[in-house]
């Protein structure tokens, strides 16, 4: 029978906090830049010329349909090919941030299309400027909408951050792996890993619980289920 016991992890409890560090800032950065990245794709999808919204829909539905490994393969290891090599932070961060990116896309663009067309021409018809209008009105509203399901991809963020270890980055998956191969304590070395994406994964939700109540007050967008 199997002699399950965590004591054997103690002595890697060092590394596996330096792995936490980088899941963490490897998400929080990817997390970042693909909310930017996912206002703009959605502003170019909902674009009135033809051929913007073309491109748009083309990055979102090969990217969200790919798997994000094969994105990563094909950075990490396939622009070499043309003389393009990146390190393997920024190879990981980059198809992290490519993939959330087309997702965020589409959670921008399903709050952008739920503002009415009324604001819209309400507020130029006070004057506004277009960034007066998004900044004031459009934008709030739209964050307030999406603020939920920015939640969800939050956590699939860090999750999705696993694949750093393709790209030799130590960060929980890796140390997993690492530390199984030295000890051999696998089962043990997994539950440890598991409870910590549980942990990171449910500290998200209670924040954006918590600061929903803050911000919003309303069952809509994170206050009182």
């Amino acid at each position: 029978m199997y002699n399950f016991n965590l004591f054997f992890i103690f002595p890697y409890l060092d590394s596996l906090q330096w792995a936490i560090w980088n899941t963490l800032q490897i998400s929080v950065t990817a997390t970042f830049l693909s909310i930017i990245f996912g206002v703009l794709m959605a502003l170019v999808r909902l674009s009135n010329y033809k051929y913007l919204r073309l491109c748009g829909v083309f990055y979102v539905e090969v990217v969200r349909n790919m798997p994000m490994v094969v994105l990563l393969y094909l950075i990490f290891f396939g622009l070499p090919s043309f003389g393009i090599v990146l390190s393997g932070y920024i190879s990981g961060l980059t198809a992290l941030t490519m993939n959330s990116t087309a997702f965020m896309t589409e959670i921008f663009r399903s709050g952008f299309m739920a503002v009415s067309k009324g604001q819209f021409e309400a507020a130029r018809a006070q004057g506004m400027t277009n960034t007066q209008l998004y900044r004031f009105i459009i934008l709030p509203q739209v964050f307030r909408i999406s603020y939920a399901s920015l939640g969800n991809q939050i956590i699939g963020v860090i999750m999705g951050s696993s694949i750093m270890m393709i790209a030799t980055i130590e960060e929980v998956t890796a140390w997993m792996f690492n530390t199984g191969s030295i000890n051999f304590r696998y089962f043990e070395v997994f539950f440890v890993g598991g409870l910590v994406y549980f942990v990171l994964c449910q500290t998200v939700n209670l924040v954006r619980n918590a600061l929903g109540k803050i911000i919003f007050k309303t069952a809509a967008a994170g206050g009182p289920w």
